[in-house]
């Protein structure tokens, strides 16, 4: 699994599910399509993000970069 993320802060791209608690950071199942979508964006789009794969260590920096615990963030796939 793969999320884009802003490359200054870490901050992912989320998708607000509900009304409380931290948005849903949308995922891709491959670094290509992820980065398919950053380029549909075009230039300067691509240019303010990355791609990084989910694991302990990216969702620790995420998680903190949203300001929620690790355990209350929730992975949503593009396209939902």
């Amino acid at each position: 699994m793969f999320a884009i993320v802003y490359k200054e802060d870490r901050v992912p791209m989320c998708a607000r599910l509900r009304e409380s608690g931290p948005d849903a950071i949308v995922i891709w199942d491959s670094a290509p399509k992820a980065t398919a979508f950053l380029e549909s964006k075009g230039a300067e789009f691509v240019s303010g993000y990355v791609v990084v794969a989910i694991s302990d260590e990216s969702l620790k920096d995420m998680a903190q970069a949203l300001g929620v615990k690790e355990e209350d963030i929730e992975l949503v796939p593009f396209p939902a």
